[in-house]
């Protein structure tokens, strides 16, 4: 079962990995940071305005992160990433993904964005996969939205729907 979990200091230790890890940090266009910045930011997350955040979980395994940002009344930013890459091309994100655009109806916000590297040509195609669109780019960033409604209806089978969670 994949689960969308309370993001705690284990995840923190564990992003801390995953975001140094060469490969995740360039497709996820993270900046250098330490542990201090790492820990002073985790201290302003409960204050944080337009922000949530959510560990993932694949059957109990902590295998990534994702949130939404910059949420408003019509749209928010999402990111995210799978951090454990033995776990690439499971399924997960694409749960995950379904996950937050749930997130993001029950809001009752218009559409999710996204940023993607140019270069992220398998990023780009999972997004597309998932019904995004390309909307604009500016430099290396390309910026894809999807559309989303109140009432999202997804074709999950009772399997599926057995491997979903929301905390």
């Amino acid at each position: 079962m994949v689960s969308l979990v309370h993001y705690d200091s284990s995840f923190l230790e564990l992003s801390w990995q995953w975001l140094n890890d060469p490969e995740i940090k360039r497709l996820t266009h993270t900046a250098d940071f330490t542990r201090e910045d790492q820990q002073k930011w985790f201290e302003k997350i409960p204050s944080l305005e337009g922000y949530k955040i959510w560990g993932i979980q694949s059957d109990g395994e902590k295998v990534g992160v994702c949130g939404i940002k910059k949420i408003n009344k019509d749209d928010c930013e999402y990111w995210g990433y799978i951090g454990v890459k033995t776990m690439w091309s499971k399924g997960i994100g694409t749960i995950a993904m379904e996950l937050i655009e749930e997130k993001a109806a029950e809001l009752k916000l218009k559409s999710i964005w996204l940023l993607v590297l140019e270069e992220n040509v398998r990023g780009r195609k999972f997004y597309e996969k998932l019904g995004y669109t390309k909307e604009s780019q500016d430099g290396i960033l390309i910026k894809m939205r999807k559309h989303i409604h109140p009432q999202i209806h997804h074709s999950h089978t009772t399997a599926n729907k057995q491997k979903l969670s929301i905390n």
